[in-house]
């Protein structure tokens, strides 16, 4: 009665268990005692489990052949494994079994104490888990745009994805086990940049940078990258996570563009800086223009006066002609100069062209300025046969005109100029050669330059606009030809027009 009373207690006891026990035999494997724990969890009642087989009842799916089990239970007395079951309403669960082995006296077996706790919830979650790890893994390997990889501590490389072997060029075998320092420029590992890396991602959690890489067979890249430091729930530091993109070719296009911008903003400053030039020239030019004008101006004027008061004779008439011719041609001249400037900036020098003989103009030219100047002698040499061009005839005895009136300028202490008319290997060609103050060679460059002035003495003191030379360069180019010279100081200078011959 004690025995019996002791063990209804037992059972009470076990009743208060949340997880669920019970007992079968060891031969026939019929259960004998049932409790509310494994009531609840099965859902079946103690009197519909008692006297059935734990295997049938449940349909309970071991780990390893239930014999095998038994045997390891004789001979150990216990046994710990998970078994698949399935409740009264059908549904599926895991449970961690922990059996152990009765015996009686003779140490046979007789019956078997099963403990079953339900860990479905927890494999369930397992399994999800490694389901997302196997999807992750899946979603990276396949990723051919970014190399992702994991680092360990020490910073070697323990994982690598596809687009890592496309990206740097290393197989997976040649990667694995390697410091992802391999991937650096020789003098980025000199000082030390890898591991200011790892020790920022580390500070920081993660750590961006966009700069060269290096590939496999030497070959740069230039790389986005993020490097995150990875720490359990704990806090503790497990490894790296590492992630780089091939952005060279939007860094070459950003180049690119900066260096378009750079181009844009130097022409921009030269043209800012040319125009700031050009307005100090034009200025210098009407100013010298005005002075240029006013001093025929003044000349003409004064003769008119005497002329008005009666202050002048009949007789002194063919002496103030000439002089009044002289000073006419010369504002004319500048007149020209101008006017052709103004055109040729707005784009309005057209050229009206015909066939002539270039000996007439120049002998033309020639004329008007031996019966303007007293002080020297013009000698015009010209080719026995014609000298035909198709040019604008106005435009080019402009030209002949302001290289006549240079070397009469520049030849203050001579009397000879003389003037060349000849053609050669396809161009007719005028040279004016004086025997003047001549020009260095360092100012050479000078001449052709709009309104620029030689910085001599000479220059300062000798009237002009700095218009001439350029004005007759931009001429002859129009027309297919050149101008050149050739001049050393106190030696006299020779200015060639040449122009395309016709026939």
């Amino acid at each position: 009665m004690t025995t019996t009373g002791h063990r209804g207690q037992q059972h009470e006891l076990v009743d208060l268990a949340f997880d669920a026990m019970f007992i079968r035999t060891f031969h026939d494997r019929i259960i004998t005692y049932w409790n509310e724990g494994a009531q609840h969890l099965y859902g079946w009642t103690r009197k519909e489990a008692v006297g059935r087989q734990p295997a049938a009842l449940l349909a309970s799916q071991y780990p390893i052949p239930l014999e095998q089990i038994e045997r390891e239970l004789e001979i150990k007395g216990r046994w710990e494994g998970e078994i698949i079951q399935r409740r009264k309403d059908g549904r599926t669960i895991t449970v961690r079994a922990r059996w152990g082995l009765q015996t009686d006296a003779a140490g046979e077996p007789q019956s078997i104490l099963e403990i079953n706790s339900d860990v479905s919830p927890e494999r369930h979650a397992v399994d999800e888990l490694s389901r997302s790890e196997e999807r992750f893994s899946l979603l990276v390997s396949a990723v051919v745009d970014y190399a992702i990889f994991m680092l360990s501590l020490d910073g070697r490389v323990v994982s690598w994805n596809e687009g890592a072997q496309r990206i740097k060029g290393y197989s997976h075998d040649e990667a694995i086990g390697q410091h992802f320092s391999i991937f650096y420029r020789p003098e980025d590992v000199a000082n030390g940049k890898p591991n200011r890396v790892l020790e920022q991602a580390i500070e920081h959690g993660r750590f961006e940078d966009e700069g060269w890489r290096v590939r496999k067979d030497g070959s740069q890249f230039w790389a986005s990258v993020v490097v995150t430091a990875l720490k359990d729930r704990g806090g503790v530091l497990r490894g790296f996570a590492k992630v780089t993109r091939d952005i060279t070719d939007r860094r070459l296009a950003e180049q690119a563009r900066e260096a378009d911008r750079q181009r844009e903003a130097a022409e921009l400053r030269g043209d800012a800086e040319r125009l700031a030039e050009l307005e100090r020239l034009k200025t210098e030019f009407l100013n010298l223009a005005s002075h240029e004008l006013r001093g025929p101006l003044a000349v003409v004027r004064g003769y008119n006066w005497l002329l008005r008061d009666n202050v002048l004779t009949i007789e002194d008439l063919p002496a103030i002609t000439k002089v009044v011719e002289a000073k006419l041609t010369q504002m004319n001249l500048l007149v020209e100069q101008m006017l052709e400037a103004a055109r040729l900036e707005a784009g309005k020098s057209n050229l009206n062209q015909t066939t002539f003989d270039l000996r007439d103009l120049v002998l033309e030219q020639a004329q008007t300025f031996a019966s303007v100047s007293d002080e020297h002698s013009i000698e015009v040499v010209q080719r026995d046969g014609p000298v035909m061009v198709a040019a604008d005839g106005a435009r080019v005895g402009a030209v002949v005109a302001n290289l006549i009136d240079n070397a009469i300028k520049y030849s203050p202490h001579t009397r000879d100029v003389k003037v060349r008319v000849d053609k050669k290997d396809g161009y007719a060609f005028v040279a004016v050669r004086d025997f003047g103050v001549g020009i260095a060679s360092e100012h050479i460059h000078l001449l052709f330059k709009r309104f620029s002035r030689l910085p001599t003495e000479q220059n300062i003191t000798t009237g002009g606009t700095g218009l001439g030379l350029f004005l007759c360069r931009e001429i002859a180019r129009r027309h297919g030809g050149d101008i050149e010279v050739e001049s050393s100081p106190d030696h006299g200078s020779e200015f060639t027009l040449r122009l395309p011959a016709v026939g």
